[in-house]
């Protein structure tokens, strides 16, 4: 029964209390309805009022219809999902840094996170977006503010994915591994449905997975993965098809000595060959006789020695000098 049928129930027939002196205790007459025209303009006035109220308290009632139940949860009963991939990394940048300082002042996430109930738990979660927001609050030491659904896997990726390049959340190599674990374990069909489920350009999600693809060697050349950017992935992939062992030899390079590149383009650079200078070189004369010459190719350098310019008994002499040499940096 609504709101309005038990209100008009209960103003229905509005009595007058019998007489004491009149009543019969054997019979007890029906005490007489209150039928005055004055009394009864004034039901019909408190009628239209609580109609008038009822109706606005159904609008705004409608307002929340489907809406999800919003509660604080201990984020230590939530865990990631299989699907999300943030780097540990990204927890270091100044924008976690920002966030976690504006939960901290406003006494925890006025923006909710979502979960799921877990299955083989009911009574824990786990994350469907919001991942920095509960990282936030279980470093604070804060409960998170959350939205509670019970959804499918897949369109627990599909939130995910959407809430994630809505805020530009994730770097593109994040979103990279993302795809490519959804792919490999059979979440969407096939790359198409992929980026049609999710309504993602074909293309970046191409490259998205171009660069999840990369081997390691060459992802670990990099100071972070979220280094790696999108318009990257073309040209790294055919590098690596063109001279696959050139260009893992200088990402391990680059690894061991990162004072070979500054930023993450020269990175780039060096790995795909663009723009490299050529190799210079320099010759050691004794005596008016070539015995050596260093080269130094921009990633590392060289010593050649000419034929019987020295012997195995001079190898330790030699160490001994480069030492000497190289401390003095």
């Amino acid at each position: 029964m609504s709101i309005k049928d038990r209100l008009a129930k209960k103003t229905e027939g509005l009595l007058v209390p019998p007489k004491a002196d009149n009543a019969s205790p054997a019979t007890p007459s029906a005490p007489p309805l209150r039928t005055g025209p004055g009394q009864m303009l004034m039901v019909n006035s408190l009628m239209k009022e609580n109609n008038k109220k009822l109706e606005v308290l159904e609008a705004r009632l409608k307002e929340f219809e489907g809406a999800l139940p919003v509660r604080l949860i201990d984020p230590a009963l939530i865990t990631a999902s299989r699907w999300a991939n943030r780097d540990k990394r990204s927890f270091d940048l100044p924008a976690f840094k920002a966030l976690k300082e504006e939960i901290a002042e406003a006494g925890g996430n006025v923006q909710p996170i979502k979960v799921r109930p877990r299955k083989d738990d009911p009574e824990r979660f786990e994350l469907v977006f919001g991942h920095r927001r509960h990282r936030a609050c279980l470093e604070l030491d804060l409960p998170v503010l959350a939205l509670v659904e019970d959804v499918s896997d897949q369109d627990l990726f599909k939130e995910m994915d959407r809430e994630n390049r809505a805020r530009a959340d994730l770097a593109p190599w994040e979103q990279g591994v993302m795809y490519r674990r959804a792919l490999s374990e059979q979440l969407f069909a096939s790359q198409d449905q992929l980026a049609r489920e999710l309504g993602v350009d074909p293309g970046n999600l191409s490259k998205a997975l171009r660069l999840a693809d990369l081997p390691e060697a060459v992802v670990q050349a990099f100071a972070s993965p979220l280094d790696l950017q999108f318009r990257w992935a073309k040209a790294l992939n055919d590098a690596l098809q063109a001279d696959p062992d050139g260009v893992l030899a200088r990402a391990q390079e680059l690894s061991a000595n990162r004072s070979v590149a500054q930023t993450p383009k020269e990175v780039f650079e060096l790995l795909c060959g663009i723009g490299a200078a050529q190799p210079s070189t320099e010759v050691v004369i004794v005596d008016g006789k070539v015995v050596a010459k260093v080269v130094f190719d921009g990633l590392k350098a060289s010593v050649q020695f000419t034929r019987g310019a020295i012997d195995g008994a001079r190898i330790k002499e030699l160490a001994s000098s480069l030492q000497t040499f190289l401390s003095k940096k």
